[in-house]
C-alpha cells in the first residue's frame, strides 16, 4: 500500500462480494462471488452486468446522503472529474464543556495510575493525545461534531498501538481506535448498508448501520462499539446484525464507560461480565473469572517525544498533474477501425482459443463476453487520452473481455472489458493526480490496462512502444521480465500455442479444473 500525504484521504479496498440480494436476504442455493475494488466510494467489479445488478439493488445517491453515508459511484462514472481543491489548512478549534472534560480527565488519571502500578505495558501502548486543530480538521471534513466527552478523550489519548487499537483492550476484546479509524470503519459499514439498498437497515436506533454513528472501538472481527452523537450513548454493532444499546457493553455515555472502567480496575471487581486481569507481558485483559494480582508489572508511561515541525505539503501544480498523463485534454470520441491484416490475425488466434476452450474448458468458454461496441471503445480512448493499439482494438471487437474471473493469460489474469479498462485507469489515476511523483514508477496515465489479477494488479500496454508490462499496487510498474511481450497480439498467440500444445508459457502450464482453465506453476511440479 502506498502512502498518501494530502487530505482528503483516499481509501483503497478490495472485497469479495457475495451476490445475495442484500443483507436481509437468505443466501442463494449457488453463491456467486465477485471481486470488486473501491477507491473512496467508487466501486468497480470489472463486470458491467454485475455492476448494473448491484446498482439497481443499492441505495440511490439521495438515499445514501439521507443516512449520512457517501453515495457510491460505479465503474466509469465521473471519469473526467477534476480533483477536489485543497482548502487552506486552518480550522476553527473549540473546547469541550469544562465539566465534561474534567470528568474525562479524572477517569483517565485513575486508569493510567492503575496501569502504571499493575499493567505498565498497556500504559505505554496508549497513544499521545491528538492536537485540537487536527480534531477541528476532522470535524470539518466529516461535517460532524464529536460529543464533548469523546472529544476530550481524544485530546488525552488518540487510541492505542496495535491493529485497530488492540494495545488497549476494553471488555469484550474491543481495541481503542484512533480518530482517523472512525472514518475508515464508518466508510466500510456505510458501503455495506448502501449496497444492501434497504432503508430500514439504516436506522441508528435498531438498524444495521447509520452514517452518523462513531465507531470508537473494534475487535477487528466486524464487531464495534459505537457512539450515537444524537444521544451520546454507546452501543454495539456487528456486521449484518442489528444495533444493540442494551447489550453488555451498552453505556449511557463515553465518560460513564471510562468511569466504570476506572472503578473496576481499582476495586478488582467485574465490569459488567468481565474481570480485569494482567498477562505475563504486563498487559491489561478482561476475563470471565477473577485472577490473582500479578507482581512485577509496575512502570511508567511511554516517553514524550521531542516535537518536530512537519512542513505543510504544497498541492500539486497544474504542470505536475499534466505530466502524470491522468488529466488528458477533452476530445470528442473518434470511432476507428483496426486494419484488415491485424483484424484477420487477431481473429485467427481467437478461433484457436475459442476452439480449445469449447472442447477442454467449457465453463471458461461460456464466460467469454460478446464483442464491444466501437463507440464504447472510442469513448474509453477519449476518457483516458490514449489510442488503443489495433491488436487490442480488434480483440475487444471480438470479445469485450474474458468475463468475471474468466479467460486470460497466465498465470492468473482475466482479460478486461472496455468499461473495466476505463474504470481501472480511473482508479489508479485518481491516486496519481494527488501524488504526481507516483507517475515516475508506480502508474502513468498513458498506460492502458487490459487484464486484471483481481488483487490490485494488472497487465498493461504502453502505447508508446506497443509492449506489455505489469503493474501491482505494492511494487508499481514492471517493464522487463516475464510480463513483457512485444505486443498484445504476441501474448495472445503465445497463450493460444500453450493451450494447444500443453507446453508452459514462461513457467506456467495450462490445466483444466472442473471445466475451468487454470495455470500451473511448472517450477513446483
Amino acid at each position: 500500500m502506498i502512502g498518501l500525504r494530502r487530505l482528503p484521504p483516499l481509501r483503497l479496498g478490495l472485497v469479495a462480494i457475495l451476490l445475495m440480494g442484500g443483507l436481509a436476504a437468505s443466501a442463494p442455493a449457488a453463491a456467486e462471488y465477485h471481486m470488486c475494488s473501491f477507491v473512496n466510494s467508487s466501486i468497480s467489479c470489472g463486470d458491467p452486468a454485475f455492476e448494473a445488478e448491484m446498482k439497481a439493488q443499492a441505495m440511490t445517491d439521495a438515499e445514501a446522503r439521507s443516512i449520512g453515508c457517501p453515495p457510491l459511484t460505479w465503474g466509469d462514472e465521473d471519469v473526467a472529474a477534476e480533483p477536489e481543491p485543497y482548502p487552506a489548512p486552518t480550522y476553527a478549534t473549540r473546547s469541550p464543556d469544562a465539566a465534561v472534560a474534567a470528568r474525562v480527565g479524572r477517569a483517565w488519571d485513575r486508569i493510567e495510575k492503575w496501569l502504571g502500578a499493575h499493567a505498565s505495558a498497556t500504559l505505554r501502548k496508549l497513544q499521545f493525545g491528538i492536537e485540537p486543530d487536527r480534531v477541528a480538521e476532522w470535524e470539518h471534513y466529516q461535517e460532524r461534531r464529536l460529543p464533548d466527552d469523546l472529544y476530550a478523550s481524544f485530546l488525552r489519548h488518540d487510541g492505542a498501538d496495535g491493529n485497530l487499537g488492540s494495545g488497549f483492550q476494553l471488555p469484550g476484546a474491543y481495541g481503542l481506535t484512533d480518530l482517523s479509524t472512525i472514518s475508515y470503519l464508518n466508510w466500510g459499514n456505510c458501503h455495506e448498508v448502501v449496497l444492501a439498498g434497504d432503508m430500514e437497515l439504516a436506522d441508528p436506533e435498531d438498524g444495521v448501520w447509520h452514517g452518523s454513528l462513531l465507531p470508537i472501538a473494534s475487535t477487528g472481527r466486524g464487531q464495534e462499539l459505537v457512539v450515537d452523537p444524537r444521544t451520546g450513548r454507546i452501543g454495539e454493532a456487528e456486521s449484518g446484525e442489528r444495533l444493540r444499546y442494551d447489550g453488555p457493553m451498552g453505556w449511557p455515555s463515553y465518560v460513564a464507560m471510562l468511569e466504570a472502567m476506572a472503578g473496576a480496575l481499582e476495586s478488582g471487581t467485574a465490569l459488567r461480565d468481565w474481570y480485569p486481569t494482567v498477562t505475563a507481558g504486563c498487559e491489561l485483559r478482561w476475563a470471565e473469572e477473577p485472577a490473582e494480582p500479578r507482581t512485577g508489572c509496575a512502570g511508567g508511561p511511554r516517553p514524550t517525544p521531542t516535537p518536530t515541525a512537519e512542513p505543510t505539503p504544497e498541492p500539486p501544480t497544474a504542470e505536475e498533474i499534466s505530466a502524470t498523463g491522468c488529466r488528458p485534454a477533452r476530445k470528442k470520441p473518434v470511432v476507428r477501425v483496426p486494419g484488415p491484416r491485424v483484424t484477420a490475425e487477431v481473429g485467427a488466434v481467437w478461433r484457436r482459443i475459442e476452439r480449445w476452450l469449447a472442447r477442454r474448458a467449457p465453463r471458461t468458454y461460456e464466460l467469454l463476453r460478446p464483442p464491444a461496441g466501437p463507440a464504447a471503445i472510442a469513448r474509453a480512448e477519449a476518457a483516458i487520452g490514449a489510442r488503443f493499439p489495433d491488436d487490442l482494438r480488434a480483440s475487444l471487437l471480438r470479445h469485450d473481455g474474458g468475463g468475471s474471473w474468466g479467460f486470460g493469460p497466465a498465470p492468473f489474469y482475466a482479460l478486461m472489458s472496455v468499461k473495466a479498462i476505463r474504470s481501472d485507469w480511473k482508479m489508479m489515476c485518481g491516486l496519481v493526480v494527488h501524488e504526481p511523483e507516483l507517475a515516475i514508477d508506480w502508474w502513468h496515465g498513458r498506460l492502458i490496462p487490459f487484464a486484471t489479477a483481481h488483487d490490485g494488479g494488472n497487465l498493461f500496454i504502453d502505447p508508446d512502444t506497443g509492449k506489455t508490462g505489469e503493474y501491482f499496487n505494492e511494487t508499481g510498474l514492471t517493464f522487463e521480465g516475464d510480463p513483457v511481450w512485444p505486443s498484445y497480439l504476441a501474448l495472445l498467440r503465445a497463450t493460444a500455442r500453450s493451450l494447444e500444445t500443453g507446453k508452459p508459457i514462461r513457467g506456467w502450464r495450462p490445466r483444466v479444473v472442473k471445466g475451468e482453465l487454470d495455470w500451473e506453476n511448472t517450477s513446483r511440479s
